[in-house]
């Protein structure tokens, strides 16, 4: 006898509803959360409150790649930039991402750290950035890390956009730090012009005819990407992680978002940062981590146990958040 799909949707929750922390466990997370010397203690090769940067050479993007990039951002809606960072940082973020699992955290927990922040701080990167989305933009703090196990048929999010009228003030950045290849569930997209059809189809629930899902799929490109590239792209092109066909390796991967200073930004997307200034305060981090794990809960399940967890912390930390003046308008 096989179970309905209802049933086994009630056998999920009935077994998330199992693993969620305890309130003892929660309170000790919470206090752990909050306590920076033992983060400092739980990676004491990364840094809370330097600049991240631990000497490791600048990144690197040619003026050729960087135009070549905007050219095909500007027309397909998607960049792809290879050997951007350098190794020995992305090993040590790599290694970070390794310890906070370890440690019982959400992989997105690695954002207290510095590094998670500077990354992207590099002349040559900001510059692109720039081109990208204008002079003087801003970081949302909208930010998350992917940790997508090395298992057979084990996927990264399934499709989706991220900003649908950002239009071209709106940016993702995706950073892998470990080889996302085909095999192990690389990025999967839907170039401008048909993720919107595709997307609007989506939410509305509608059937598409087979020839725009025989167009569709046709049109579908691969983002294989090395340890330290850097792809993205537009928050109306839908994209996707792919289904690991048998690579034993976990893909670990970071992804960080940017708008033009004069957009007019999401709530969620609040507060905005200035790149330029100085990283964000560790407080700051808590909430932006915390906003987005009781957001993508939708995207991985097994976040659900940490809700208790991510909500006390969000409203014990909002106050660094309204602590930042958000040049544009939230809508």
């Amino acid at each position: 006898m096989h179970a309905s799909p209802e049933q086994l949707a009630s056998a999920v929750q009935a077994l998330l509803k199992q693993s969620a922390l305890s309130p003892a466990d929660t309170e000790r997370r919470i206090e752990e959360a909050f306590d920076i010397d033992r983060w400092r203690r739980l990676v004491p090769f990364a840094t809370i409150g330097g600049d991240g940067d631990e000497n490791d050479g600048p990144a690197r993007i040619s003026e050729r790649d960087a135009a070549r990039e905007k050219r095909r951002l500007d027309s397909e809606g998607y960049f792809r930039l290879s050997e951007v960072f350098a190794p020995v940082r992305i090993a040590r973020m790599r290694r970070i991402v390794e310890a906070v699992r370890a440690d019982g955290w959400p992989v997105a927990f690695a954002f207290v750290f510095d590094e998670f922040w500077s990354i992207v701080r590099s002349p040559q990167v900001a510059s692109f950035l720039e081109a990208a989305v204008g002079e003087d933009y801003l970081q949302n703090t909208v930010v998350w890390a992917h940790w997508v196990a090395g298992e057979r048929r084990v996927a990264g999010w399934s499709p989706h956009d991220d900003y649908r009228e950002g239009g071209d003030t709106f940016l993702s950045a995706w950073i892998p730090l470990s080889d996302a290849t085909v095999e192990n569930g690389c990025m999967f997209l839907l170039p401008a012009g048909v993720s919107r059809e595709i997307s609007d189809a989506i939410d509305a629930d509608r059937a598409l005819s087979p020839r725009v899902v025989r167009a569709a799929l046709q049109d579908v490109i691969a983002l294989p990407a090395a340890a330290g590239a850097m792809i993205g792209w537009r928050g109306d092109i839908l994209h996707w992680g792919g289904a690991n066909a048998g690579g034993g390796d976990p893909r670990l991967s970071l992804a960080l978002e940017f708008r033009s200073r004069d957009a007019r930004t999401s709530r969620f997307e609040s507060p905005l940062i200035d790149p330029r200034g100085p990283l964000p305060s560790f407080r700051l981090r808590l909430f932006a981590i915390t906003k987005a794990l009781r957001e993508y809960v939708k995207f991985e399940p097994l976040l659900e146990r940490y809700l208790p967890l991510a909500e006390r912390i969000f409203a014990e930390t909002s106050d660094a958040s309204a602590a930042v003046s958000n040049p544009p308008p939230a809508s």
